[in-house]
């Protein structure tokens, strides 16, 4: 199953990328956006539905530091785990 991924980089811009079952990036916004919603918005013109993805963002005063939101489907709870990677890097399957 295929699985779409929201990323907060260092600039705070957000970015969504489409990945496949062994995390090959299937396809990935051409731009950033400044708000999440604006971010999903943009994949849904790409096919994004609300079935499962993952949301990264950045905390406020962590020093390059990202903390994956992790929601295996839309009506999930959202559960907060550290996650580790450089602020601009795309984030691992």
């Amino acid at each position: 199953m295929a699985r779409w991924r929201f990323y907060q980089g260092l600039r705070t811009e957000w970015r969504w990328y489409h990945v496949d079952d062994h995390g090959s990036v299937i396809a990935e916004s051409d731009q950033g956006f400044a708000e999440l919603q604006g971010c999903m918005a943009n994949a849904e013109a790409s096919g994004f539905g609300g079935e499962a993805f993952h949301v990264y963002t950045r905390q406020a005063g962590s020093l390059g530091d990202t903390h994956p939101l992790q929601l295996e489907d839309a009506a999930d709870e959202m559960l907060l785990a550290p996650g580790g990677g450089g602020a601009d890097e795309q984030p691992a399957p």
